[in-house]
Parts: structure tokens; sequence; C-alpha cells
């Protein structure tokens, strides 16, 4: 494994949070905006991972009152089978805490990944927990994937648990050397991996965890308590998950965490 990445710099969040009106449709669950209050505290890590150099934000103790948005997920406890790729139970969350999470950071989706809320096309955030057993996953979920074939688009995953043996990490694709996927690659890093993995007996056994032969683990960063981390949809990346993992469908116990998307227009 390499480590291709630098710091760009450290800061506390609390001096360069930025106003802005942020307008979406209203979220499906009623919370008071006020439990989304930025920790001024709040410290700042911006990387640039990989070759490529890709950006990625890590913000750590993020959130001042972050045990009620953790006990409002055990309290309601309506989790449900996710509809999409992700490998677990998600539940909604009210749209107010994708507006904070947005006006928070907004000086940096601007000066970062070089992006304007006022260009957002559409958002959405929900409380998920990863539950799926390796053996149920399909090849996508083996291997590590993008939200969207997009450089205008983010990621974010802010934990709600401490589990230091679990994470995010970003990948480089060896074959290609892809460490992010837009529309220009997508159709031959689509191509390569039907080559790679046209055998089912080729398919990886479970989640990723490191270097394997067909990608190469670039950076990981750790699920830390009230952590957010903000990259690229494009960017190749994946939860760590080892196999010896439990997977606790429990909001109080699970690996709980609010998983954001982000889209803008060109």
């Amino acid at each position: 494994m390499n480590n291709d990445y630098l710091v760009d710099g450290a800061t506390t969040l609390g001096n360069n949070a930025h106003r802005y009106q942020f307008c979406s449709e209203a979220g499906p669950i009623s919370m008071h905006k006020s439990i989304f209050s930025l920790n001024h505290d709040c410290k700042i890590h911006t990387y640039k991972v990989g070759r490529e150099g890709e950006p990625l934000l890590q913000a750590d103790e993020y959130l001042a009152d972050i045990d009620l948005l953790r006990d409002y997920a055990i309290r309601n406890n309506q989790f449900s089978q996710a509809d999409t790729y992700y490998p677990g139970i998600r539940m909604p969350i009210s749209f107010n805490y994708t507006m904070s999470l947005a006006k928070h950071f907004q000086g940096y989706i601007e000066d970062t990944f070089g992006l304007s809320l006022s260009k957002v096309k559409r958002a959405t955030s929900s409380y998920s927990i990863v539950t799926a057993t390796p053996a149920s996953l399909g090849l996508r979920q083996r291997i590590p994937h993008f939200d969207a074939p997009s450089r205008n688009s983010l990621a974010m995953i802010h934990y709600l648990c401490n589990a230091p043996d679990s994470g995010t990490a970003l990948y480089r694709h060896r074959q290609s050397t892809f460490e992010y996927i837009d529309e220009k690659r997508n159709k031959q890093y689509v191509q390569h991996i039907d080559r790679q993995f046209d055998n089912p007996l080729k398919h990886p056994q479970g989640y990723i965890c490191g270097d394997t032969d067909n990608f190469e683990m670039l950076q990981s960063f750790s699920a830390v308590y009230n952590r957010v981390l903000m990259y690229r949809g494009s960017s190749l990346h994946s939860g760590i998950i080892r196999p010896d993992f439990n997977l606790d469908p429990s909001p109080e116990t699970g690996r709980l965490t609010i998983t954001t998307f982000i889209e803008f227009r060109d």
C-alpha cells in the first residue's frame, strides 16, 4: 500500500463557517434544526489522496449535540432494507440535517472541491447501518465503487459510532490506474470490470479490506464518533468491513452512520 496523500491543512470549522440560502424540498422527518448546531471546536483536515490527488475532507467533533442525533435513531428505529446498492438498512433523516451540513461546510465545498451550493441539483441524507452478510453481497458490493460518474457530486459519511477497526478507504484500480470514475472513464472502467470478473469463480469473497490483485488501497480513515468524511462521489471507495465484523442491525450497538449525497449542476 502506498501512502500517496498530502495534508493540505488543519483548521477549526467554527472560524470558517458561512451563511447560505440553501433551498430544497422538505425532508420526511421533522427535527428541530437546533439539533444540528455546529461544534465550534470542530477540527478540519483536508487531504489529497493518491497519484491523482483526489480531495478528501475529514471533520472531527463535528456537531455539538451529536448524542441527540444518535439517540433519535435509537428511539425511533424504523430502519428498512436499502433500495440501492448500499449493503444494509436505512432510515430517513430530516432535510434540516442536509441543509445544515451544506451550510457548515460551504467554504470547504467551494475551496476544496470547486463546487457551489448555488448549483445544487439534489441532496439526500439517511441514517445507515451495514448489515449485509459477506455471502449475500453482489459483485459491485465486493469491490470499491463510485456513487456517481460525475465530478460534480459529493459523498459524505458521518459516524455515529466508534468502530476503530472499521471506516472508509479510497482505492486505485490497478489495470486502468483510475482512482475516480467520471463520464469519460465510465465505459472503459466498466469494460475492465466485466472482463476481470467475467467468471463468477473469480469474484472476491466478501467485503474488500485492503490491497487485492485488482485494487490498491490508497488511504483509510477510521470510524470515529462524530467524524465526517467528505469526498467526490466519483472517487473509488469502500467501507472497511472486516471478515469478523459484527453486522449488528441495532442503531445503539451497530455501525450507525449518516450517509449524504449531493449532486451539482454543471
